[in-house]
């Protein structure tokens, strides 16, 4: 069987260190490159929110959980195909921004770019 977990490094619209002192609160997401696993949290400081997002991705199976992406404040996405590829995207100024930036992600490396769909949308 052809291994087709594809781990995406080029996430597009990383935004995240925008100026000033918003509520709004930071974004990390996790992926296992072995078992397409990820784990996502926003809304808290950024160590917290990877601490989470690792502890997601290990409950949804990843046992090798790296952090895929992280940013303060901003809209986010997840975009996934059906053969384990994920693009994701955050620190984005609007959600279109932030959707366009993932699925381009997942649809660079995907061997059916057209299976790429928006699993998770968010404003961190």
């Amino acid at each position: 069987m052809k291994f087709k977990k594809k781990l995406l490094l080029g996430m597009g619209f990383i935004l995240g260190l925008m100026a000033g002192s918003s509520l709004i609160a930071d974004t990390a997401i996790y992926f296992c490159q072995e078992t397409s696993a990820y784990g996502a949290a926003w809304g808290v400081p950024l160590a917290r929110a990877r601490q989470v997002a690792k502890q997601y991705c290990e409950q949804n199976g990843g046992t090798n959980c790296q952090e895929l992406i992280s940013c303060k404040t901003g809209f986010a996405a997840i975009v996934t195909d059906n053969e384990g590829t994920i693009g994701a995207s955050c620190g984005a100024r609007t959600q279109q921004e932030a959707d366009k930036g993932a699925i381009e992600s997942c649809q660079q490396y995907s061997e059916n770019p057209s299976a790429c769909t928006i699993k998770h949308q968010w404003r961190g």
